[in-house]
């Protein structure tokens, strides 16, 4: 016969300790993915923002060596190892600026964005670059380097502060000279919100570190709408809506005058 005591016993559930102890696992847990997560965002920041002032070292180390900017350089073909085909050999027009502007995706072999990033790899100072030929290269990962962002890439072009843009960003970019676009369509700058590929939170803290953490002063302006605080649309102007978690921004950054 067993007995009642030992009966109940085995009857018996968890004890007020035991759940409390499950729960505080299960909160340890979701705070160390959540943690996680933002440590993972944090760096991919911080990675993009390496990235482009490599690139800014880049180019300023092609200029020294070469006396041109990459994409804009004559005769690379000549000048340049490993630029036997197109696009690398295609030359540009030697202005000393790129013939597309920053809202405009490089995908002809005029514009000499559908060059630069390729010229800057045939001089062994970039690398992630595989050249192809024509509009369907200008991919990111193609022609155009990834960004390390997961969906985002740059593009490159020139300004001298053109009004074009006003309908972007609220206001003429502040000077002339060569951008990088940081978005998440390799087809144009002004592309569907969707796939700006930036949030606004992302937007706000590479901003910060490369520039004023202002969306439509300094050297790196934002595009995409009223949530990417761009001045003159709907909404609050020159604040980034942190709270929009969607990838509704991209960035112009100037990097070299």
């Amino acid at each position: 016969m067993i007995p009642v005591q030992k009966h109940m016993r085995s009857e018996a559930g968890f004890t007020l300790v035991e759940l409390a102890i499950v729960m505080i696992i299960i909160g340890l847990l979701i705070a160390g993915v959540l943690k996680g997560q933002a440590l993972i965002q944090n760096a991919q920041v911080t990675a993009t923002v390496a990235q482009d002032k490599a690139i800014e070292a880049a180019t300023t180390t092609f200029k020294d060596t070469y006396n041109m900017l990459p994409g804009d350089i004559t005769s690379p073909n000549t000048k340049l190892p490993n630029c036997g085909a197109a696009p690398c050999l295609t030359a540009g027009n030697g202005d000393g600026i790129l013939t597309n502007l920053p809202s405009d995706a490089p995908n002809t072999a005029a514009d000499e964005g559908h060059q630069f990033f390729v010229h800057l790899n045939a001089a062994s100072l970039i690398t992630g670059i595989v050249p192809g030929v024509g509009a369907a290269a200008d991919v990111f990962g193609g022609n155009l380097p990834a960004g390390k962002i997961s969906g985002t890439g740059f593009f490159a072009g020139g300004s001298t502060g053109v009004a074009a843009l006003v309908s972007q960003i609220g206001a003429i970019l502040p000077a002339g000279g060569e951008y990088l676009t940081l978005t998440g369509s390799p087809t144009t700058a002004a592309g569907a919100a969707a796939t700006l590929g930036l949030r606004p939170d992302q937007a706000l803290r590479i901003d910060t570190k490369l520039d004023d953490g202002s969306p439509d002063t300094g050297e790196v302006r934002a595009f995409g709408g009223a949530t990417c605080g761009v001045a003159g649309a709907a909404g609050t102007g020159g604040t980034y809506t942190t709270t929009t978690t969607n990838n509704v921004c991209g960035l112009y950054i100037h990097f070299q005058a």
